[in-house]
């Protein structure tokens, strides 16, 4: 996909909102053009702390914040647990100020942003090959493409799911629009998309973020993960065993409120011989140990255990013993 395709892309999903939706989105991005510019004291000074101001006074997600805190971690008391949602709704409020900072971005302005620690490496591992790098919406998770400055020579294809509001998701599709090697392809479409452009001359990394909760299927299988049977998006992983494509976690490491370090940790070299769920596991341990590092850094707002072993059962009933 070129970049002028995908220009035409939003022209054409901005002409398929109603007039009022027009309105919507125009004053949302009038609105996130002005803070963009506004000085960074202003915006991490003033507007975080707003930001997270209103997040407390609301509640939002409260519920399903200390729920899924405190099932997974028992061992911490009720006072650590609340603290651990202030800070979140910290981070939160600062991936909001960081997501709209990214309007406009060039490797000028927001290079710094996010720093790999493995970039040369990375690049020379992978050199000639497509591959899967599996983030996680930890700490401000829109930062992830732009490791596609870092190599010329790749297309960098973000894998994500649309947002229901129209309005919402043509804003952030227009702040995602950047670099001439970063595209944007829906979920539903990226098997498709992948085998429609491989081996056109250019390599593909493909970003799946990989661990909200997926549908409820009769053959989900479960992974003990922060304490709780937990079921995993398997997408990215049953991609990489069809096509031999490596894997990479991506650990994250945040250096202070607008920037990022990031390294590639490989889980599954695109040769071995494994089930894809032997890939899904790799990538829940190293999950783990990120978010109990700094665990106010994940999104804690999900419901991430909406979909529990008991509940399969009653939907699909018992599975049978292979």
């Amino acid at each position: 996909m070129l970049k002028r395709d995908r220009m035409s892309e939003l022209r054409e999903h901005y002409k398929s909102l109603t007039w009022y939706q027009k309105i919507g989105f125009c004053l949302l991005w009038a609105l996130s053009c002005f803070i963009c510019y506004l000085p960074r004291f202003v915006r991490y000074g003033l507007l975080r702390p707003f930001i997270t101001l209103v997040f407390r006074l609301v509640g939002y997600r409260k519920g399903v914040i200390l729920r899924n805190l405190r099932r997974s971690f028992p061992e911490k008391s009720d006072k650590e647990i609340k603290r651990i949602m202030r800070a979140n709704y910290v981070t939160l409020a600062e991936a909001v100020v960081n997501t709209i900072s990214l309007i406009g971005a060039n490797p000028k302005r927001t290079g710094n942003a996010l720093i790999c620690d493995n970039t040369e490496e990375q690049i020379e591992r992978t050199k000639g090959r497509d591959w899967i790098v599996m983030p996680a919406h930890y700490g401000c998770w829109e930062y992830y493409p732009l490791w596609c400055w870092t190599d010329d020579n790749c297309d960098f294809i973000s894998v994500y799911h649309p947002m229901k509001s129209p309005v919402f998701e043509h804003f952030f599709r227009r702040i995602r629009n950047y670099g001439d090697n970063n595209f944007l392809v829906t979920m539903n479409d990226a098997v498709r998309y992948y085998v429609k452009h491989r081996d056109k001359g250019r390599n593909m990394v493909l970003g799946l973020i990989s661990d909200q909760s997926p549908n409820l299927r009769a053959d989900t299988e479960w992974i003990e993960f922060l304490n709780q049977p937990t079921a995993f998006i398997e997408g990215g992983a049953r991609l990489a065993t069809r096509f031999g494509m490596p894997v990479y976690f991506v650990d994250m490491e945040r250096l202070k409120a607008d920037s990022y370090r990031m390294r590639y940790i490989e889980i599954y070299d695109g040769s071995e011989q494994v089930e894809p769920m032997d890939i899904v596991r790799r990538y829940a341990t190293h999950l783990e140990a990120m978010i109990r590092r700094r665990p106010e850094l994940w999104m804690w707002s999900h419901n991430r255990w909406r979909h529990t072993p008991e509940k399969q059962t009653r939907r699909f009933g018992k599975k049978k013993d292979a």
